[in-house]
């Protein structure tokens, strides 16, 4: 998974913000992104700069939605960016989407996700 994607940050629905885990909701442009739903870790490119990032692709069921989207959570990252264009790599799969019963209970594994994207990103080497 070697490619880098083009994308503008659009407005969401702002609920990676309100469960703590704030995320950049992407627009692709330059093309289709075939990858299965689930959560991902990905080196993002804003500014020139990289950055770590856990995308997620899927269609947020336990939400009770159902169109697919791309979004981000950049770690170490608190800027706005709305309307900019940022590229990204997907780097390795943490999991398949799954369908949590309760908010809480995604958002526990929310932490246990970027944990695991840590961990990932301790043996990967950006440069």
């Amino acid at each position: 998974m070697s490619n880098f994607f083009f994308g503008t940050v659009a407005h969401g629905l702002g609920k990676g913000n309100e469960f703590g885990f704030p995320t950049v909701n992407i627009k692709l442009i330059n093309k289709k992104l075939h990858i299965d739903n689930g959560v991902y870790a990905a080196q993002v490119i804003i500014h020139k700069k990289t950055y770590k990032g856990m995308l997620y692709a899927g269609t947020r069921p336990t939400l009770g939605l159902h169109k697919k989207t791309i979004e981000i959570h950049i770690l170490d990252y608190n800027e706005n960016l709305y309307n900019k264009q940022i590229s990204f790599q997907i780097l390795h799969k943490i999991r398949d989407e799954i369908h949590f019963d309760s908010i809480e209970k995604l958002i526990e594994n929310l932490h246990h996700d970027k944990e695991m994207v840590y961990n990932f990103f301790k043996n990967f080497s950006m440069d």
